[in-house]
């Protein structure tokens, strides 16, 4: 019986469905703001989206046994550690990921990390998101599920997405986690780790459509392993 309803979001779908439902619950959008506006204004950290494309040779018929191949490979995690104890000297890391097997094998190749998904107590969780308002290189792996939405650590210097794949919200609002300021940073870097294997090179494309979008701009580093 509320006379006045407002939404707030940060990422308004594109897909139809998805749009509708907050249109026949809410109205029309009215008013829109930019991400990249404000970044200018200095409400919100700059960021930088280093695309990081591991190139393999694999080929897959559908894209879940992709996902698997690109999440199991030993060899493959291995770089993907060596790669991310590197990034995460440079101040507290957020890693994002699909499965909890990724979660559970980079966890033990970093170095105290800690792996965070929806299996975890509400309060340890919050335990660990609060140590990185005081923390320097701390690093915490999560599940895009548990991270990409409703959490609050702006004091994340590297934020790192594994194998997002093509979902707008999804990735928008995982970078939303990263650009947010703090009183000792305005400026993150993105770290988008992906595949040259068929469906995760569309799927790229779709992301390299958004960044445009958004005014992130991105650079795209094949790297062999």
């Amino acid at each position: 019986n509320a006379p006045i309803r407002w939404g707030l979001t940060g990422t308004v779908p594109k897909e139809k469905f998805e749009f509708e439902s907050i249109h026949a619950s809410l109205g029309p959008v009215i008013g829109r703001i930019s991400a990249k506006e404000l970044q200018d204004k200095g409400v919100l950290s700059k960021c930088h989206v280093n695309v990081c494309q591991l190139m393999d040779v694999q080929s897959h018929s559908d894209y879940q046994s992709e996902l698997k191949y690109l999440t199991t490979n030993q060899a493959r995690l291995e770089y993907i550690g060596k790669m991310m104890n590197t990034v995460s000297q440079s101040g507290n890391t957020l890693i994002l990921v699909d499965r909890i097997n990724a979660g559970h094998a980079l966890v033990e190749r970093l170095d105290d990390a800690v792996f965070v998904s929806g299996g975890m107590k509400v309060n340890d969780r919050k335990e660990e998101y609060d140590e990185v308002s005081t923390a320097t290189n701390k690093v915490i792996i999560a599940t895009y599920g548990v991270a990409s939405t409703g959490i609050n650590i702006p004091r994340i210097f590297n934020l790192v997405l594994i194998e997002p794949g093509k979902s707008f919200v999804r990735v928008i609002q995982s970078i939303g986690r990263g650009i947010r300021k703090a009183d000792d940073k305005d400026f993150v870097q993105i770290w988008d780790l992906t595949s040259s294997c068929r469906f995760a090179k569309r799927h790229l494309t779709s992301r390299k459509a958004f960044y445009k979008e958004a005014n992130y701009p991105f650079a795209i580093e094949k790297l062999k392993y």
